[in-house]
C-alpha cells in the first residue's frame, strides 16, 4: 500500500522557492526557474509549483519511486486531459485531445530523459557542475522540447476532429 506523502503545500512550496512571492514574483521566477533548469525532467520539476503539489501528491499515491514510469505517465496523461482538454470541452463544448497528446508525448521524453540520466549519472554529475552548455542552450532546448509535441498535438487533433474549436482558433 502507498505511503501518504507527509509533506505540506507549504513545505513544498519552501522546497521550489516560491514562499511569501506575489503573483507576479513567483510566475517571472516560474518562467526563469523552469526554463533555465539544464533538463527537460528540471523543466517540468519547476513548472506550475501550484498544480505541481497535487502531481507531487497523486505520483506519491500511485507509487511514486517505485513505479516511477507509469507514475509520471499517469500524471502527465491526468494532466492533458483533466486540466487542459477536459476544460476545453467544458467551455466551448467542442472535443479537443491537443493536450493529451501533447502531454503523452511530454511523458515519453521525460521517462526516456530521466532513464538516460540515471543511467549516466557521473557524466550528468560532470555536466550539470562543470556547465558545460550556456544558458540559451538549455532555454532552447526546453522550448523546443514543448513547443514540437504541442505541434504534434494540434496536428493529430486536426486529423480526428476537424471540426474542434482548437483547429479554428489556432489554424
Amino acid at each position: 500500500m502507498p505511503k501518504k506523502p507527509t509533506i505540506s503545500f507549504e513545505q513544498y512550496l519552501k522546497r521550489r522557492g516560491y514562499m511569501f512571492l506575489s503573483f507576479d514574483q513567483a510566475f517571472l521566477k516560474i518562467i526563469k526557474k523552469s526554463f533555465s533548469q539544464k533538463s527537460f525532467c528540471g523543466f517540468w520539476r519547476m513548472w506550475n509549483p501550484y498544480s505541481g503539489y497535487i502531481f507531487f501528491l497523486l505520483y506519491s499515491l500511485i507509487g511514486g519511486n517505485r513505479k516511477r514510469a507509469f507514475a509520471i505517465s499517469l500524471i502527465f496523461l491526468t494532466s492533458g486531459f483533466v486540466f487542459h482538454d477536459l476544460v476545453i470541452y467544458l467551455v466551448t463544448g467542442s472535443i479537443s485531445i491537443v493536450f493529451t497528446v501533447t502531454f503523452s508525448i511530454y511523458s515519453i521524453i521525460f521517462n526516456i530523459e530521466n532513464k538516460l540520466l540515471s543511467l549516466g549519472k557521473n557524466f550528468k554529475t560532470y555536466s550539470l557542475r562543470k556547465n558545460l552548455f550556456p544558458l540559451k542552450y538549455h532555454v532552447m532546448l526546453n522550448m523546443t522540447l514543448l513547443l514540437l509535441p504541442l505541434l504534434a498535438g494540434f496536428l493529430v487533433n486536426y486529423i480526428f476532429f476537424p471540426d474542434s474549436v482548437m483547429n479554428i482558433l489556432f489554424p
